[in-house]
């Protein structure tokens, strides 16, 4: 008598195959054992984390092409004179932030909290639960990391991308890139570290 894990359906028959990593003949298949269940248990994870995972980068490209949409909609309202430098400041804006957020805003935002205020670790590649791990794919969901940095930076430049538009002809360059960065690696940060 063979003991069944799951009851299978002809629905389900050809998802079932597709994750068994040996060939068998499933065609006269009704159930599923407890071995070839905890099996398929274990490759539904692993695609699930994956799928997690390019959910995710999928969601940031789109986010981060908000940063072009705005650039479009500010060097439509300067006169034309000052488009150059619109498009240079929203494009410094994601490089600075980039730069920015990876050695101090991440872990400002997502290191071990320090008093319930601001992270206190994760600067550039830190050890905490939440570090960004370079290559070993030990971090919560078993890569390494680099998604939820890549996410948090698009929010950070685009956020910061957003008063561009606000200040345009009316700040100066240098000035501009003060508020940028501080606003990249403290205000951004704090406030996704408290929420």
């Amino acid at each position: 008598v063979q003991t069944c894990a799951l009851p299978i359906s002809p629905r389900s028959m050809a998802t079932y195959g597709a994750h068994l990593h040996y060939q068998q003949d499933i065609s006269n298949l009704d159930c599923v054992s407890t071995a070839d269940f905890e099996e398929l248990k274990e490759a539904v994870a692993v695609d699930a984390r994956n799928l997690d995972v390019a959910w995710i980068i999928l969601c940031t490209s789109l986010i981060f092409f908000m940063q072009a949409g705005f650039a479009m909609l500010e060097a439509g309202i300067v006169h034309p004179k000052n488009v150059t430098n619109i498009l240079f400041k929203n494009m410094i804006d994601a490089s600075l932030a980039a730069l920015i957020f990876w050695a101090i805003g991440y872990g400002v935002a997502y290191g071990d909290t320090g008093g319930g205020f601001i992270g206190t670790s994760n600067f550039g590649i830190g050890t905490s639960k939440n570090a960004i791990r370079n290559g070993s794919g030990s971090g919560l969901t078993g890569s390494d990391g680099w998604e939820m940095w890549f996410i948090q930076w698009a929010f950070a430049a685009k956020a910061v991308s957003i008063v561009a538009g606000s200040v345009a002809e009316r700040t100066a360059l240098h000035a501009y890139f003060i508020y940028s960065s501080v606003f990249t690696v403290f205000i951004y940060p704090v406030v996704a570290h408290w929420v």
